[in-house]
């Protein structure tokens, strides 16, 4: 997989070539959102949400579509991953904290409208620890008001609060959508 700043370099790029003011990170909280959301998401459902009323022919957004067409594949590929390999489209360790953090506030409010969107719209009526951790999503979507002391510890919480966020997703697609296939160390090798 591409480093994480040339995904984002390339799907900002296409949103801007479609006109919206979504960036990367917001988009892909958006469409992670609704993968959970939905639990089947196919490439032109999403194509049609994030590009809507956009002609799929026109030559001159296509490479557009095809950017966020993979990104569809890979969001839904770490989805399902056995291993848990999921992980938020967000600026990259040497990027400055400010940023990151604006990035998982912009990312957990794309993950909220995805779901949204997607038909979740009761809170309180989600399985197991989902509310919670909905309701945590919330909060870290307001992020922009913390103050950084710019040291250690702000690099630390960044990382916890990150980690909370990518587990959080993945549990709320288990308990959404428990997965069929059976854990890689039960797989039988034929």
């Amino acid at each position: 997989m591409k480093q994480a700043d040339e995904v984002i370099a390339s799907v900002d790029q296409a949103l801007e070539q479609l006109e919206t003011e979504m960036r990367a990170s917001e988009c892909h909280g958006a469409l992670s959102g609704l993968f959970c959301g939905r639990g089947q998401l196919s490439k032109d459902e999403w194509l049609a949400f994030i590009a809507h009323g956009v002609d799929p022919q026109d030559l001159l957004l296509r490479e557009s579509l095809t950017a966020l067409g993979m990104l569809h594949e890979i969001t839904r590929q770490q989805l399902n991953d056995n291993l848990l390999d999921f992980h938020p489209l967000l600026p990259e360790d040497d990027a400055p904290i400010d940023d990151r953090i604006d990035s998982l506030a912009q990312w957990c409010q794309g993950f909220l409208l995805g779901l949204s969107a997607g038909g979740v719209t009761q809170i309180e009526a989600l399985p197991g620890e989902a509310g919670e951790i909905l309701r945590d999503f919330i909060d870290i979507a307001r992020a922009e008001s913390y103050e950084l002391e710019d040291d250690e510890q702000d690099e630390q919480s960044y990382f916890q609060l990150l980690e909370y966020v990518r587990t959080g997703v993945l549990l709320l697609n288990e308990e959404m959508h428990p997965s069929k296939a059976p854990p890689r160390s039960e797989a039988t090798i034929h």
